[in-house]
């Protein structure tokens, strides 16, 4: 009797451990938050364009169905989005010469999330000389949303 007594305390301690663990914070929001401050800056960068493309291929901290969602989120905008590379973007002639005339790419590098954290280094990119971006932008996950909590180091050219 004893030892069933045990094994249900045991199942019951486990089960109840199980369901109060917390999960990681869906990171797409931060992405999204990134973007979000780069666009609403250098605003001549976004005159006349169709695209607003992204390269998502060094986003650590984001599932593929996540990425669908972000991907839709930033229709907002009004303009097509792309999920694509610089590279791919030169090869299908979006870009010539180092310049995308009818859009803008966006590059995101992050690290893996640490205590609802995620560091990354952010670009908004029109031409050669004409891209801005932050490296090292912390954005942390507190009361239900992402926030920008460092901006990190701004550059321009």
């Amino acid at each position: 009797m004893k030892k069933l007594l045990y094994v249900l305390l045991i199942i019951s301690f486990v089960f109840i451990s199980g369901c109060t663990a917390k999960e990681a914070p869906d990171a797409a929001g931060a992405y999204e938050a990134a973007i979000d401050k780069l666009y609403n800056e250098d605003e001549a960068l976004n005159l006349n364009i169709k695209y607003l493309a992204v390269d998502t291929t060094k986003m650590k901290n984001i599932t593929e169905e996540s990425k669908k969602i972000f991907l839709k989120n930033l229709e907002k905008y009004g303009l097509t989005v792309l999920d694509t590379t610089s590279e791919e973007l030169e090869k299908n002639g979006y870009i010539k010469d180092t310049n995308f005339e009818e859009g803008i790419l966006f590059e995101l590098e992050d690290e893996k999330m640490k205590n609802n954290t995620i560091k990354m280094d952010v670009s908004k990119f029109r031409s050669g000389l004409g891209a801005i971006g932050y490296e090292g932008m912390e954005l942390k996950y507190r009361n239900g949303k992402w926030e920008i909590k460092d901006t990190g180091s701004p550059w321009i050219s």
